[in-house]
């Protein structure tokens, strides 16, 4: 009597979820590494778009615009006033949040009065990132720990 069995047997369907398991883990650390590497280069370009709205800015008003503060504290709201000054208050980089105004994307930005200028941008906190990005006047890009 041959009997024939329709289903799969405990070691095969172990097998499967391993495979499974391996390939989301892979999976998954090179998604994270490229999100990460977006919000690099998405401040990057911030940093050049804000180099240009300086320059336009000094065209106007024959002095660049800079904080006060000569240590650049990069928060939320030299962000907000670079955004609204340079950027014509865009939304383009601090978006409406819960407790108010927050980065859009996981930096924030500020100006510098060294030399000419320099623009910073410092991941948040809570961010994961750990990263300082700074352009100087002459569009040269120095990153820290990125």
């Amino acid at each position: 009597m041959i009997t024939r069995s329709s289903g799969f047997t405990l070691i095969e369907l172990l097998v499967v979820v391993a495979i499974l398991g391996i390939i989301a883990a892979v999976g998954l650390t090179a998604y994270s590494g490229y999100v990460r590497s977006s919000k690099i280069k998405t401040a990057e370009n911030t940093l050049y778009q804000v180099a240009l709205a300086q320059t336009e800015f000094f065209t106007d008003n024959r002095i660049f615009k800079v904080d006060a503060d000569v240590n650049c504290p990069a928060d939320i709201g030299t962000s907000v006033e670079i955004e609204t000054v340079l950027l014509g208050g865009t939304g383009s980089i601090t978006e409406m949040g819960v407790g108010g105004r927050q980065p859009k994307f996981d930096f924030n930005f500020c100006v510098d009065d060294v030399d000419d200028f320099e623009i910073t941008a410092e991941a948040t906190d809570d961010s994961n990132l750990d990263c300082e990005i700074v352009l100087n006047s002459n569009n040269e890009l120095d990153k820290a720990d990125c």
